[in-house]
C-alpha cells in the first residue's frame, strides 16, 4: 500500500525499537550513532541514509526491507512492473533445464545485439522494457547454451546470457525485490564461469559488494572487492581498457563502503587509484563491461562519499564542478541527483533539495519513483515545513506518499 507521510522509514524504526524494548540512546549506542541522529530519524526530520538503515536494521535483527518497505506494490501496479516479475522469476529457475523444444535460437550475432540493447536499457533505468524482453531471451540463450558444444560460440553465449543475469539483477534489485536479484547475481556468477571471464565475475563481485553494503556489512564487502581486484589481474590484458575500467569500478565500490564505515584514509586511497585507472584510459567508457566509467564517474563519487562521510558543505562544493556528459548514463546521474537532494535536505535547504528531486525525475523516472532515498528526502523535506508547496506535494503523491 502507498507510504503515508507518517509510515516513513523513521517511524518504522521507532515501532521495531520499542518492540525490542530498547530507548533511543541504547539503539544508538549499538549502532555506533548519535542519539540525536536517532531521534531525527525517527521523527522524519532527517533522511533514513542507507548507513544508518543498515545499522539499525543490525541492531534490531530484521531485514533492511523490514524498514524501508519495498517493494512498492501499488505503483508497480499502476505502472504495470508488477505484472512482469512472476515471469521474470520463472525464467529465472529454466536455468539448468536444457533446451526448450519450444524455442529456435536466431544466430548468435541478432542475440547479442539484443542483449546490448538490454543493457543500455539498465542503463538508462527503463525496467519496463527489460522486464519484458528479459525472459524470452533468458529462454532463448538457455537452449542455445543446450545445444551448442564447448568452443568460441559457447562462450560467446555463456557471456550474453551472463548479460542478461546481470540486467535482470539491476532489475528485481531497483524495483525492491531483493531475493529475486540474489538468485539473479548467482545465476550471472556461473554464466560467467562458463564465458571463462574474469572481468565478468569481477563485475558480479562487485554488484555483490552493493547487497552486502545494504546490510551494512562493509567489511564483507571490501573482502569481495578484494577478490574481484585479483580476478581482474587473471585477465589476459590487465593494463586493458576493460580491465582498467572494472577495476576502477571496484575502487569506487570500496570507497563507498569504506565512506559508510567513517575510514576517510580508504576513501581517500581508493578514489586516488580509480583516478590513475581513469587517467589511464583517458576518456569517459560508460559502455565498457557496462561499468560506466571514466573521470566523469570518479567525479561524481567524490562527492558521494563527502555525503556518506558527512562533510555536505565540502560536497556541495565539489559538485559545482562536476558535468555529466550527455552520454553518460542516465542511473548514474539520476542517482548523484538524489544523493544531492539528501544532501541538501540535511542542511535544511529545502529549495535546492527540491529542485535535485525534480532533476532526479526529470532524468531517470523510473529509478526516482521506486528509489527509497527519494521517499525519504520528499518526506523530510513535507515534515519540515508548514506548507508544502505544490510542486513538492505533486512529487510525493508521484511517488505514492
Amino acid at each position: 500500500m502507498p507510504l503515508s507521510i507518517g509510515e516513513h522509514i523513521g517511524a518504522r524504526i521507532a515501532d521495531y525499537r520499542k518492540l525490542r524494548q530498547l530507548t533511543q540512546s541504547a539503539l544508538a549506542q549499538r549502532a555506533f550513532l548519535s542519539r540525536g541522529c536517532i531521534a531525527k530519524v525517527e521523527r522524519g526530520l532527517a533522511p533514513a541514509t542507507p548507513s544508518v538503515v543498515a545499522a539499525v536494521a543490525r541492531v534490531l535483527q530484521v531485514d533492511v526491507a523490514a524498514l524501508t518497505g519495498q517493494p512498492y506494490v501499488s505503483e508497480l501496479q499502476q505502472d504495470r512492473l508488477d505484472r512482469l516479475v512472476s515471469p521474470l522469476s520463472d525464467a529465472l529457475d529454466m536455468y539448468d533445464l536444457g533446451p526448450d523444444p519450444n524455442v529456435t535460437p536466431r544466430p548468435l550475432e541478432q542475440v547479442e545485439r539484443d542483449v546490448r540493447d538490454l543493457c543500455a536499457g539498465a542503463c538508462a533505468t527503463e525496467y519496463k522494457d527489460i522486464g519484458t524482453a528479459l525472459p524470452g531471451l533468458l529462454g532463448e540463450l538457455t537452449t542455445a547454451m543446450g545445444e551448442l558444444s564447448p568452443g568460441p560460440d559457447y562462450r560467446r553465449a555463456a557471456t550474453s546470457l551472463s548479460w542478461c543475469y546481470w540486467t535482470a539483477y539491476e532489475f528485481a534489485y531497483r524495483l525492491g525485490y531483493h531475493h529475486l536479484a540474489t538468485i539473479a547475481l548467482e545465476r550471472m556468477g556461473w554464466m560467467a564461469e562458463q564465458a571463462q571471464d574474469p572481468l565478468l565475475l569481477a563485475i558480479r563481485l562487485n554488484k555483490r559488494s552493493s547487497m552486502l553494503l545494504r546490510r551494512g556489512d562493509n567489511q564483507m564487502a571490501l573482502r569481495v572487492i578484494e577478490r574481484g581486484h585479483r580476478l581482474v589481474e587473471q585477465y589476459d590484458d590487465p593494463g586493458s581498457t576493460e580491465a582498467l575500467a572494472v577495476a576502477g569500478s571496484l575502487h569506487l565500490a570500496a570507497a563507498i563502503s569504506a565512506a559508510q564505515a567513517k575510514d576517510t584514509d580508504t576513501v581517500t586511497g581508493r578514489i586516488e587509484l580509480a583516478r590513475k585507472a581513469a587517467t589511464e584510459i583517458g576518456r569517459d567508457v560508460p559502455d565498457v563491461y557496462w561499468s560506466s566509467f571514466g573521470m566523469t564517474n570518479v567525479a561524481h563519487f567524490d562527492v558521494a562519499t563527502l555525503v556518506e562521510l558527512g562533510e555536505l558543505g565540502q560536497a556541495v562544493q565539489q559538485s559545482r564542478r562536476l558535468h555529466f556528459p550527455e552520454s553518460h548514463p542516465k542511473m548514474r546521474v539520476g542517482r548523484y541527483y538524489i544523493e544531492m537532494a539528501r544532501a541538501y535536505a540535511q542542511m535544511g535547504k529545502h529549495e535546492p533539495a527540491e529542485r535535485y528531486l525534480l532533476r532526479a525525475r526529470k532524468v531517470a523516472p523510473q529509478q526516482a519513483r521506486y528509489h527509497p532515498l527519494m521517499r525519504e528526502t520528499i518526506g523530510t523535506l513535507v515534515r519540515r515545513q508548514r506548507r508544502a508547496p505544490e510542486s513538492l506535494s505533486s512529487l510525493a503523491a508521484w511517488v505514492g506518499m
